[in-house]
């Protein structure tokens, strides 16, 4: 999805289509687009429709009045009556039934909707984003879903791919989570080696963007000292990474194909190792790699380089060892 089609999509009226597997952040997807919106000042209402029960559905989405049927003991504003001019987020559209999209179809094409047990149409006055992890198209052919429903919500829509498409927005999306937990579990001083960064780019990542967290999570939460390698990653975590393709061809697809900024990531890579295997010692990396001490700090401040706190992990690290 281009940025040009998010910026468009936003402040649509009609209602937006959000695909993919499970855990590709379609809620956050969602969110998003919401709080770019004109009406972000509005509501913003999510319902998960998977976890509704199919009694319960029509209440929750139309509203009742009291009375209308057994144990309504007072009125009740449903989901289209209370986002108001607001958007309202349903997760999961596909798990709705063949009589309950019969309804959602109404209320798209008339903009109405009933409350259980009113004798009058109300107007809906929002705009709803949908989702689901469902082939919706292949519902259709199933007779699982309706073919004009269908077809009413697949102008606008935005397909998320798996993570571990993408390698370069996981790589952003894995420091943007680091730092956050970090900050939440007060450990900003906690860094994770190049070997347990590269691993967890390369990893397949079934469950996406809530495995990648979990993993974080435990991670920063479990740790001990000021640096997280790949034996603290959690029981079983290697039993699942694909590890079939060669260390070379993992490597390489780290980098982009633009020649020079690969070779600055390339350096970049290789003086983090290097300062890493020497403990951030400036004066013996720069000995062996055969270049002037200028020269090297000069790098480390052009790639952001801590050597100070490589130093004080590599401490650490020892103490911890010695004790041990």
């Amino acid at each position: 999805m281009s940025i040009s089609y998010f910026n468009k999509i936003t402040n649509i009226k009609a209602p937006i289509l959000i695909t993919g597997p499970s855990g590709t952040g379609k809620s956050k997807m969602a969110k998003k687009i919401f709080e770019k919106s004109r009406i972000f000042k509005e509501k913003f209402l999510t319902l998960h429709l998977a976890s509704l029960k199919e009694d319960l559905l029509e209440s929750e989405l139309f509203g009742h009045k009291k009375g209308a049927f057994t144990g309504a003991n007072e009125n009740k504003v449903g989901y289209f009556q209370d986002v108001g001019k607001g958007t309202l987020f349903l997760d999961e559209v596909g798990e709705l039934s063949l009589e309950a999209q019969k309804k959602l179809l109404y209320l798209l094409e008339e903009k109405k909707f009933t409350p259980i047990g009113c004798t009058h149409a109300m107007n809906f006055q929002g705009r709803l984003i949908m989702a689901t992890n469902k082939d919706l198209k292949a519902m259709v052919s199933e007779g699982q879903f309706r073919e004009d429903l269908f077809y009413r919500l697949n102008v606008f829509q935005i397909k998320l791919e798996p993570i571990c498409k993408d390698k370069e927005k996981l790589a952003i999306e894995i420091e943007n989570l680091f730092e956050k937990l970090k900050s939440e579990y007060f450990k900003e001083e906690l860094v994770m080696t190049l070997q347990l960064r590269h691993l967890l780019i390369n990893s397949e990542w079934r469950g996406n963007y809530r495995e990648l967290k979990n993993c974080l999570e435990y991670l920063v939460a479990m740790s001990d000292g000021l640096q997280l390698e790949i034996k603290d990653l959690p029981e079983g975590f290697l039993n699942v990474v694909p590890l079939e393709k060669s260390t070379t061809e993992n490597f390489i697809s780290n980098f982009p194909e633009d020649f020079n900024m690969a070779i600055e990531n390339f350096e970049k890579w290789y003086l983090s190792m290097m300062f890493e295997r020497f403990s951030g010692r400036v004066n013996q990396t720069a000995r062996v790699l055969g270049i002037s001490k200028t020269t090297l700090i000069s790098k480390a401040k052009k790639y952001q380089i801590n050597t100070l706190q490589i130093r004080a992990v590599a401490s650490v690290e020892m103490a911890r060892n010695k004790a041990a």
